[in-house]
């Protein structure tokens, strides 16, 4: 695409897909769509700390660096319980459910506090348990794998420093993080997410 389709496409977008691709597509883009992408912000009246996002999508990041906007979201109160009282954490959520002929496996990230982590995992855990086997051959292979993944990443929700499902969805998430990281409103919407 030449510069102008892009401005085009850019002016075609409601405010919220345009913060939404910026904040999370920004990565690899051509240095001459920067100028494009500080003309729209400035264009829309939006707050200029957006064009941010775009600079750290396309950085690399030490691991202190990505800790820190990993604090961000650990500060957040947690959006299951609403306690204030342990830092935020993640874990990978692993189910399989099965239908006889048929078996549906899902793997989700989660942010909360420890105790509402564990809750999670335990929760996958027995649903698994009961509803995992019966599907074959998959049910009868995943089932036991699942289950012990839940329970190995399950060994991790109390660590007192950022989890590695913490790091990892901070990372994917860290344009958000930034765009917002003065808007604990905004980054409760990206953990819930």
């Amino acid at each position: 695409m030449d510069l102008e389709d892009i401005a085009k496409h850019y002016e075609k977008m409601s405010d919220s897909q345009f913060i939404n691709l910026i904040t999370t597509r920004g990565s690899g883009l051509r240095l001459e769509v920067y100028d494009l992408i500080k003309k729209e912000i400035k264009k829309r009246n939006l707050n200029p700390k957006l064009f941010d996002s775009i600079e750290v999508q396309n950085k690399e990041f030490s691991i202190e660096e990505i800790e820190y906007y990993a604090e961000l979201l650990r500060n957040l109160p947690c959006t299951e319980c609403g306690s204030t009282h342990q830092k935020l954490n993640g874990t990978i959520i692993y189910t399989v459910k099965s239908f006889i002929l048929f078996s549906i496996n899902n793997t989700e990230c989660f942010i909360a506090c420890p105790q509402c982590l564990n809750k999670k995992n335990n929760k996958a855990m027995l649903s698994t348990s009961l509803l995992g086997w019966w599907g074959f051959p998959s049910g009868f292979f995943k089932t036991p794998v699942y289950i012990y993944r839940n329970y190995k990443v399950k060994k991790e929700n109390k660590w007192n420093i950022p989890n590695n499902a913490l790091l990892s969805f901070t990372l994917e998430n860290i344009g958000k993080i930034q765009a917002y990281k003065d808007n604990k409103e905004k980054l409760i919407k990206i953990i819930n997410s």
